[in-house]
């Protein structure tokens, strides 16, 4: 019975509320603060808080290739609280749209089903850049426009640059010596490529 409630929930569109589902106290209901499912190297980072859960309540993450048909991604338990952001990330993410939802389950009989948040696991662009380290001139070579970014050790951005596809050739002298983390985001995809940046003289 409840399976299928939950089914009817999740057919409704991406900017409705879901809704709580409760056999003993029907009038109760609640909403999920956040679910985002982000692409990130090849994979699927999704986070998500909802209130009010019960320490005993366990979340049901779902996955499907064709938004009918889902198989269960992870459970992870409710014990870390209500102001909680949860994160999990899927590994095996096939290219195409996949479509991710998440149940909530208790000793109470209670279910609460979550709108179906979709993405697109497009391929990844063909992306390198060198030399590495780097003294003034960097070479970046991607198949897709990319939008670059260099952070400090302490997360502060030093440089943004935006790319087309092809070679390019990014001048990184203003620069100081020292470790960085290049991020790239594909256009195309929204993909965010992360690697280390050494900075020479």
């Amino acid at each position: 019975m409840s399976a299928i409630i939950c089914c009817t929930a999740f057919g409704q569109s991406a900017n409705d509320h879901i809704r709580r589902i409760n056999i003993t106290s029907p009038e109760s209901n609640s909403t999920f603060n956040l679910f985002t499912v982000t692409p990130l190297n090849g994979q699927a980072v999704i986070r998500w808080s909802a209130s009010p859960v019960n320490s005993d309540d366990f979340f049901i993450v779902e996955k499907s290739s064709d938004g009918l048909h889902f198989e269960v991604l992870s459970a992870l338990d409710a014990s870390a609280g209500t102001d909680t952001v949860y994160s999990l990330t899927d590994n095996s993410v096939n290219a195409g749209i996949v479509s991710y939802r998440i149940r909530i389950t208790g000793k109470d009989g209670k279910e609460l089903c979550s709108k179906t948040v979709n993405m697109n696991s497009a391929t990844v662009a063909d992306f390198k850049f060198y030399p590495n380290p780097v003294d003034k001139l960097l070479i970046v070579r991607s198949s897709h426009a990319m939008s670059i970014q260099v952070e400090d050790v302490y997360g502060v951005v030093r440089f943004v640059q935006e790319l087309g596809a092809g070679m390019q050739i990014v001048n990184v002298s203003a620069l100081q010596k020292g470790n960085y983390i290049l991020k790239a985001t594909d256009k195309e995809t929204n993909t965010v490529i992360s690697e280390q940046l050494v900075k020479n003289n």
